[in-house]
């Protein structure tokens, strides 16, 4: 679907894990939030609450969508815990799970740069086209996310992952890889979708 169809989305993507704060590539090993990561998905459900009431927004009006990985899974269940109403059913799409870092999942960064310097370099020289061996790079998460917004039809909750944030913020909203190289899609705010304008809540 052309980027210029997409409906509105409020994206969260998921709370800390122990890997995050490792600085270990996660991409799809399915590792859970810990506490803190639960603080964070709690918060964020608060604010995506008081963003639909001031937007006026019906949660049950919208669709609800969630990457299949254990710490969007939880992510989206805290948050939306913290609705008083309830909720239509989530629809769970492999689409929306984390790029894939191939050889280099469940590695740390520090590693990497020992261990493997070329990819290293390569990767810091523009992690947008970098494409570890047996993994995915931007383009090829973008594919899959074309494919995933066939199915959208009205205004999505989209809870997935930073390099699920980074692909739909350069087809939803025109960035650049470099600036996508250098943005960490936060884990404690609210993200906005529609018209190509991107916005952050709740920090």
């Amino acid at each position: 679907m052309p980027s210029d169809r997409w409906p509105l989305i409020y994206f969260l993507r998921h709370g800390q894990t122990d890997w995050n704060a490792a600085q270990r590539f996660q991409g799809q090993r399915d590792i859970p939030l810990n506490d803190y990561g639960r603080s964070q998905a709690a918060h964020n459900g608060k604010t995506l609450d008081a963003l639909l009431s001031s937007e006026t927004v019906d949660p049950n009006h919208l669709d609800w969508f969630c990457s299949p990985l254990g710490r969007t899974r939880e992510t989206m269940e805290i948050a939306r815990s913290q609705f008083s109403s309830d909720l239509p059913e989530v629809t769970f799409d492999d689409r929306l799970m984390e790029i894939s870092f191939g050889i280099f999942e469940g590695t740390l960064l520090s590693d990497m740069e020992k261990e493997h310097p070329d990819e290293f370099a390569a990767r810091n020289k523009s992690k947008w086209n970098h494409l570890p061996p047996k993994g995915e790079n931007y383009d090829m998460l973008l594919e899959r996310l074309q494919a995933f917004g066939q199915r959208l039809e009205k205004p999505s909750v989209v809870v997935a992952h930073g390099g699920v944030a980074r692909a739909l913020r350069s087809f939803l909203a025109g960035a650049s890889g470099p600036q996508l190289d250098s943005w960490a899609p936060p884990q404690d705010q609210v993200m906005r979708f529609e018209d190509g304008k991107f916005e952050l809540f709740g920090g």
